[in-house]
Order: structure tokens, then C-alpha cells, then sequence
């Protein structure tokens, strides 16, 4: 009985003794801590830049922070569609996404300059703005609304894909054509002389293929990396637009870090966004003649009745002095 006894004091000794040590490791200087897990969901297959850069937001963050931080990337829309994403991290359920500008500015109005047909020039002008002064404004706006952008991201230029071909825009003429979960984009599709049908991304290939809709937008290169090809094989390249997306958490919960972590936040996210753009915009240049070698059939309809026609969106949803200011920043830039 004594030696069962004292067999039970010596590893309740033991276990105390363990304990004792591993409390004063951890409070010694530079002692490592458990890191913060962090998910990070996006909406991209994974030979998809976006899945790149998320992967290198995460190694990133790594670095910068001696491994305070373990983000793991969870692709193709396996936590949901962009609304649902965005409202996960509003509650708290979900820590990091790349949603749209489109799908953000639900929450954050000022988004949807950045949503206006044919508002940047080329990609050099596109960039320019987006690494410049209104970058600051987006971060202020959003961090009103609970939202931390941490930096850009970009879907690209986009033109449309349909089932039959598209050679002029009275070719769009009551076809039904899917857009974002964005009024902007429901308005410029419908002044297109289409009938826009908002449908979350995940729901597009399946929409395409069972004929709910006629086409929808893309850039060339989630065209093809989401095989779109397969069920819309006509490719009109318009550019009517510059797609981007906000790498974003709670602001709620960027808040509650250490300073020297949403530094490191801030840090990241401007820089992986700035890589991803340059990635994306090589990706596109060269993926237009693998659609080709796909047997995708490519128009080139004339893009001034397009912009003509897209001319009444602006006065229609930019209402605010702010607003209109950052669109006549954008269009001087």
C-alpha cells in the first residue's frame, strides 16, 4: 500500500516540478508562445493566383512575426460564398478573405467608385491609383464599417464570356447575364441592353452549364483557370472594368492584437498585394492564346457604345461629396 503511495506522491511531484519549469521557460525573455491560428478563405481554385498570394500572405506573416502568427488557406469557396465570407468576419467566425471592392462596398459605399465601368485607362493607370492616395482613404472608410483592409488584390480586366457569340453590344440584348452581388453591376449590365442576374461566384460554372444564364464577366485568367471555357466558349474582350479585392479581417479583432502584430499586418497585406498584382497582369497577358489553343471563339465588339451607355451609372450611385471626389481622382490620375 506504502509503495502504491508513494509511487502516486512521486509523480504528483514530478508533474509539478514539469509544470513549474515549463511556467518559468515561458516567462523568460523571448520565450515562444503559442502562435495565434488565424483561416484564411478565399474563392479561387488553387491554380489560381489568388491562391498564391494567399499562400504567400501566410508565409509571410510567418516571417515577419517569428511565427506569432499560423494562417491556414482554405480555397475555393469551401467557407462560402463572398457575402457569407464577409459576414463571417464580421462575426468573428471567419479571420481573413480577399473579397471584391464589389461585394465589399455592401458594407462600405466608397467601394463602389472602384466599381464604375471604365474608370481606369490601362493597368499602369489602374495600379498607380490603387498604391496611391486612395489607398489610405479605402483603409479609413472601411475601419469605420468594422473592416480592416490590410491590402489591394485584383480579379483583373473584365470582358464578357456567353454561350453564343457576342460581336456588338446589341448582341447582349435581353440575354441573361450573371454579375456580382453588386447593384453597380446589375446597373451597367442592364444598360448594356442584357438582363443581369446576380449569382454568387461558386454558382456560376453550374449557372452556365444548365442555361440559368446566357454568360457572365470574367478576366482571362479565372476564365480559365475555373474552366469557364467548358460551358461559355465565346470570349468578348471589352475591359469594362478593373476588378479588384480587399485582403480584409475583422477590425474588431485586428484591434485586440499587439501593435507590432497589425504592423506586421499592414505590412504583409500592402506587400502580397502588390506582388499579386504584378502576377496577376502576367498571368492575363498570356493566357489568352491558351483559350485560343482551346478552341474559345474571341470577338473584339466596339467598347464606345458600351462606355456611352455606361455614363448615367456614375450620377446614379455616387451620391456623396466623397465619393465623387475619389472618382475625379481616379479619372485625373
Amino acid at each position: 500500500m506504502f509503495g502504491k503511495r508513494t509511487g502516486v506522491l512521486m509523480q504528483r511531484r514530478d508533474f509539478l516540478l514539469s509544470a513549474a519549469a515549463a511556467a518559468a521557460a515561458a516567462s523568460l525573455p523571448g520565450a515562444a508562445q503559442a502562435a495565434t491560428r488565424l483561416r484564411f478563405a478565399h474563392f479561387s481554385i488553387t491554380d489560381d493566383p489568388n491562391h498564391v498570394t494567399a499562400l504567400n500572405f501566410s508565409n509571410k506573416l510567418k516571417a515577419a512575426t517569428n511565427g506569432a502568427f499560423e494562417v491556414s488557406v482554405i480555397p475555393n469557396s469551401q467557407l462560402g460564398g463572398e457575402v457569407d465570407v464577409v459576414e463571417g468576419i464580421l462575426l468573428g467566425t471567419i479571420d481573413l478573405a480577399p473579397p471584391s471592392c464589389a461585394v465589399l462596398a455592401n458594407w462600405i459605399p466608397e467601394m463602389n467608385v472602384l466599381n464604375m465601368p471604365f474608370a481606369f485607362r490601362d493597368w499602369d493607370h489602374y495600379t498607380r491609383v490603387l498604391n496611391g492616395s486612395l489607398y489610405d482613404q479605402i483603409v479609413e472608410a472601411a475601419a469605420a464599417k468594422n473592416i480592416r483592409f490590410l491590402g489591394f488584390m485584383t480579379s483583373g480586366v473584365r470582358h464578357i464570356m456567353t454561350r453564343q457569340p457576342v460581336n456588338a453590344i446589341d448582341d447582349l440584348k435581353g440575354r441573361k447575364i450573371r454579375t456580382v452581388q453588386n447593384p453597380v453591376h446589375v446597373a451597367a449590365f442592364n444598360a448594356f441592353g442584357a438582363n443581369a442576374t446576380a449569382i454568387a461566384y461558386n454558382e456560376v460554372y453550374a449557372a452556365l452549364q444548365t442555361g440559368v444564364v446566357d454568360g457572365a464577366d470574367a478576366a482571362n485568367t479565372n476564365y480559365y483557370t475555373q474552366k469557364f471555357y467548358e460551358v461559355a466558349n465565346n470570349w468578348a474582350q471589352i475591359g469594362w472594368l478593373y476588378y479588384s479585392n480587399g485582403i480584409v479581417m475583422s477590425e474588431a479583432k485586428f484591434k485586440r492584437l499587439p501593435v507590432e502584430q497589425q504592423k506586421a499586418l499592414m505590412s504583409v497585406g500592402r506587400e502580397v498585394g502588390m506582388e499579386h498584382l504584378k502576377l496577376w497582369a502576367e498571368s492575363d497577358a498570356k493566357i489568352l492564346d491558351q483559350l485560343k489553343a482551346k478552341g474559345v471563339k474571341v470577338t473584339q465588339p466596339d467598347a464606345t457604345p458600351f462606355r456611352e451607355r455606361s455614363k448615367g451609372i456614375y450620377d446614379q450611385f455616387l451620391k456623396t461629396e466623397k465619393e465623387k471626389q475619389i472618382l475625379s481622382a481616379i479619372l485625373a490620375g
